[in-house]
């Protein structure tokens, strides 16, 4: 871009405002201005959830289902934090802010232990419940279409709690509200930002769906996708969670924003101000005739 820029053509020079693009290009600016750390980002959450990834390598070799479900549902006291600990991150790359990969990651995941690990056993019990409900009702729907109510209830509460996913981290890194409160607040910002919702959902599952169809040859994207989608749920939910949630907690007692005071000067900050429909086009020196020097 600097080899075909012209910097002594008068103009708007460096844009005041980037948020001013289309949301899908500040998008894609942020993550391929921030691929690599997002690609080592990746790996972290990869060691964070090792434990995890050694009990899915035993139930290849065959325990019994009762251990299984139950250490599953145990390691979600570990996926919890660390899933804090990754969004924590891409909250701040969404945001522009300064990050340091390694010290972020388990900073958060310390500070958030309690809610995350919470919150972790919550989401594997909910996955071990669907994982009964759903082929059990498929089943008994074969014989008797009244069974169909129950699956399609499994099914849309399942896309709601993933949606709810898309907010429930976010708040838990970015607010004090207990357990009970990030979770209310979660699925009204669900319904409220429908648009982003959607869009959120609606990525996920073609990604997943792409994964699943181009499988073994999509193996790589393990290095790819997590910090994309989680960057993409970071972009989309924050801003209405600045909006709904931690403005508001601010604007009742009179204080303003500590993120404001971070990405704004304060007034008689600024050193200069940029004037670009006052400056004068700077004429190009005038060629002269070599002299001989005497």
């Amino acid at each position: 871009m600097g080899l075909f820029s012209n910097y002594e053509r008068v103009g708007k020079g460096v844009s005041k405002d980037p948020d001013k693009k289309i949301a899908l290009f500040r998008f894609i600016d942020i993550y391929f201005s921030h691929f690599s750390k997002l690609i080592i980002l990746n790996f972290i959450f990869i060691i964070a959830l090792l434990p995890f990834a050694g009990l899915m390598l035993l139930e290849y070799y065959g325990i019994g289902n009762m251990v299984f479900y139950t250490v599953f549902v145990a390691l979600g006291i570990f996926v919890g934090p660390a899933v804090c600990g990754f969004m924590k991150v891409l909250r701040n790359i969404s945001c522009r802010r300064p990050v340091f990969l390694w010290s972020d990651f388990w900073r958060a995941f310390g500070s958030n232990f309690k809610q995350g690990a919470v919150m972790g056993v919550i989401d594997m019990l909910f996955i071990v419940a669907m994982s009964f409900a759903f082929p059990m009702y498929f089943n008994l729907a074969q014989g008797n279409s009244v069974f169909n109510i129950p699956f399609v209830i499994c099914l849309v509460t399942s896309f709601l709690f993933l949606m709810m996913h898309f907010y429930i981290y976010l708040l838990i890194v970015s607010t004090t509200l207990n357990l009970w409160q990030i979770l209310k607040n979660s699925l009204y910002l669900t319904a409220i930002e429908i648009k982003s919702s959607i869009v959120n959902l609606l990525t996920t599952v073609i990604v997943v769906l792409a994964v699943i169809v181009l499988f073994p040859w999509s193996a790589f994207a393990i290095v790819v996708l997590p910090s994309f989608l989680g960057l993409l749920y970071a972009f989309n939910c924050f801003p209405a969670i600045r909006k709904h949630v931690i403005q508001p907690y601010y604007e009742e007692r009179g204080e303003q924003m500590p993120e404001l005071s971070y990405t704004q000067p304060s007034e008689g900050e600024a050193v200069f101000v940029d004037t670009p429909e006052t400056e004068i086009p700077q004429e190009p020196p005038k060629k002269q005739k070599n002299k001989k020097i005497r």
